[in-house]
C-alpha cells in the first residue's frame, strides 16, 4: 500500500491512476509502461501502517518474482516493475509484460469497436479489401507514431477455409510488436590509454 498525507490506498488504486495518466499522455494508448514514474504517494506502508522502504535490489528481487513495488530512488516514490503476476512462469512476452500485454487488448478492443459495424455485410472482395486496406493503414499510423515497432494484417487462405467462408467466417490475422520496456540498460566504461595523446596536443 501507499500512503500521501493521511490518507492510505492500495498500490493497485495508485497503479490504474497512473497508467490512465500515461495512456493519456499518449493519447489514450497504452504503449508505455507505468513503472519508473511518480506515484500520487510520500510513503510506502504495510496494512497496519508501518512504513516500508525497499532498496534496488530488493525491489528487483521483487520483480523478478511477477511483484510490481514501489522504489523511492530518484525524487520521489515511483512504481517499480514491468512484469504481470504470470511471470516468471509465463515467459511468452506479450503475457508477462504490462504494456506490451496492454497493447494487445487495446488493439483487440479498438479493431472490435472499429469493425462491428461491418457485420451482417456482404462477405465479398471488397469487405475484404476494405478491413484489410483500413487496418493496415491505422497500424502503419501506429508504427510512424512509434506505438508499435511494427504492424500488418493478413487475409490467409490458410486460415480461411471453404467450409467456413460459407459458413460467413472470416479471419484476419494481425500481427505486431509493440515495444518492450528498456528492463535493463548496461554501461561499460573502460580507460582508453590512447587518450592520453591528448597531452602532446598543441
Amino acid at each position: 500500500m501507499v500512503k500521501l498525507g493521511d490518507k492510505v490506498f492500495h498500490l493497485s488504486t495508485q497503479a490504474a491512476g497512473l497508467m490512465g495518466k500515461v495512456d493519456t499522455d499518449n493519447g489514450g494508448c497504452p504503449c508505455d509502461s507505468p513503472s519508473n514514474k511518480l506515484l500520487q504517494a510520500n510513503a510506502a506502508v504495510l496494512v497496519d501502517g508501518s512504513e516500508v522502504l525497499l532498496d534496488l535490489q530488493q525491489a528487483n528481487y521483487l520483480n523478478s518474482n511477477g511483484i510490481v513495488t514501489v522504489l523511492n530512488l530518484m525524487g520521489g516514490f515511483s512504481l517499480w516493475g514491468n512484469q504481470t503476476a504470470c511471470f516468471p512462469s509465463n515467459t511468452d512476452v506479450k503475457d508477462y509484460f504490462i504494456s506490451v500485454s496492454r497493447m494487445f487488448g487495446w488493439v483487440a478492443n479498438s479493431v472490435i469497436l472499429t469493425y462491428w459495424s461491418k457485420i451482417d455485410k456482404r462477405l465479398d472482395r471488397r469487405l475484404i479489401d476494405n478491413i484489410a486496406d483500413s487496418l493496415n493503414i491505422w497500424l502503419n499510423g501506429l508504427v510512424s507514431e512509434e506505438k508499435l515497432l511494427g504492424g500488418r494484417v493478413e487475409f490467409r487462405e490458410s486460415e480461411n477455409s471453404q467450409v467456413a467462408l460459407m459458413a460467413g467466417k472470416a479471419v484476419f490475422h494481425i500481427f505486431m510488436t509493440p515495444a518492450s520496456p528498456a528492463q535493463e540498460i548496461e554501461f561499460v566504461l573502460e580507460y582508453d590509454v590512447e587518450y592520453t595523446s591528448a597531452l602532446f596536443a598543441g
